[in-house]
């Protein structure tokens, strides 16, 4: 994405910009009032050229830019960007948390974080399987009701593992008469073992051992793990993640109450051509279930991020090892268990995409620069912008086209 944006663009979404270290009014005008948010301008310009001690100040600005100009281009409420490095943190913010309100996005705001909770759900299994509780070559059929496993084909020789990496050919419930569903009921409170309705019956979409992304295996997975632990996963993430690494802004949607909420989502779900506030009032499409249903922050996504990649990790080096065995690899990559790899121009990245009502999102881990970098904006509409174009634009600013 090119770099050149108009003065006047330029002056009118230097408000809107939240860095490490610079926190001012959470309140600001609407988008559609330039000339209202350019009166901002001169009291925060002091704040917004506060060292932050990660990049050198050049390569601040132009990271700044980047979130100031996919937040205009791309026309999104809001959008964020978190890096993170053994040096220290670099983090900033474009445009509005909550539309209706005039409320300024904020690095630290939470949001739902998709298919990113795969990584969570992907943990646990290791953990468990540590535990000798469960067994990665466990079939699905050894672990759930005969009346929910008879329902897919394979089931008596489907493994956690396949469960795991995507291998099942299992199709997605996530169809257009689920969409219709969601329609006629938005604030239904879905169930896993409803969802998966919605894929039963249906014809794999490959053979099993190949690899086809699915969000079944997810939901089937927590099914799973509610039988091993006899808890909801819900509070089996909490006590073995969430709780101790103190990620004090991670929460299952739905299952658990969020103090303070989060960022509202906006996306045209309806397919009126007008985005629509996704979260107030609550638009529910199989929120809060196992295959991504948290809401996070970039800093605790972070920090997840660098505990699992760390020497004393949440899961044994042996466990990281067969998370990151990947299969369906080509020249764009692989997938392990509930993470994905990519071949980069700075080298390889460990991670993952999220897309869910009203938010996208995308992390990645760069062991040769030790970084960990979270982009996400507020807005469900894949045709308004695209996190990942966010990360390889900032990363192109910090090393150049290769750091190879």
């Amino acid at each position: 994405m090119g770099m050149k944006l108009k003065a006047w663009a330029i002056a009118t979404l230097i408000p809107i910009l939240s860095c490490a270290g610079c926190r001012w009014g959470t309140s600001v005008e609407s988008l559609e009032s330039p000339f209202a948010l350019r009166r901002q301008t001169q009291a925060i310009a002091l704040q917004t050229r506060v060292k932050q001690g990660v990049f050198p100040e050049k390569i601040s600005i132009k990271l700044r830019q980047i979130l100031y100009q996919h937040a205009f281009d791309d026309r999104l409420p809001g959008v964020v960007l978190y890096i993170a490095t053994s040096d220290g943190v670099w983090s900033g913010a474009a445009g509005t948390a909550n539309v209706e309100a005039k409320q300024a996005m904020q690095p630290t705001d939470r949001f739902r974080i998709a298919s990113l909770t795969k990584m969570f759900v992907s943990v646990v299994c290791l953990q468990l399987a540590e535990e000798g509780r469960l067994s990665l070559n466990d079939t699905m059929a050894q672990w759930l009701p005969q009346e929910v496993s008879d329902r897919f084909p394979d089931s008596q020789k489907t493994t956690i593992r396949q469960l795991l990496n995507h291998t099942t050919g299992f199709n997605d419930p996530y169809t257009d008469a689920f969409q219709q569903a969601v329609l006629a009921n938005p604030t239904y409170k879905w169930q896993a073992q409803e969802v998966l309705e919605f894929a039963e019956g249906r014809d794999p979409a490959t053979v099993n051992g190949s690899f086809y992304y699915s969000n079944t295996n997810y939901l089937l997975l927590e099914l799973i793990l509610e039988q091993v632990t006899g808890e909801p996963l819900a509070q089996t993430i909490r006590q073995r993640i969430l709780t101790p690494l103190d990620l004090s802004d991670t929460f299952m949607e739905v299952r658990e109450p969020i103090p303070d909420g989060f960022a509202q989502g906006y996306q045209d779900w309806d397919k009126t051509g007008k985005p629509k506030n996704m979260t107030k009032p609550l638009v529910n499409d199989g929120l809060g279930l196992g295959d991504g249903g948290l809401v996070s922050s970039a800093p605790d996504l972070a920090r997840f991020m660098r505990v699992l990649f760390g020497d004393n990790g949440l899961i044994q080096p042996e466990s990281r090892n067969e998370m990151l065995n990947l299969v369906g690899r080509d020249r764009r990559g692989g997938y392990g268990m509930g993470i994905s790899y990519q071949p980069t121009a700075w080298g390889e990245a460990w991670g993952h995409t999220g897309k869910t009502t009203g938010f996208m999102s995308d992390i990645m881990y760069l062991p040769a620069h030790d970084m960990i970098i979270v982009a996400w904006t507020n807005s469900g509409d894949s045709d308004r912008g695209n996190p990942s174009e966010i990360i390889e634009d900032s990363l192109r600013v910090i090393f150049g086209k290769t750091s190879y």
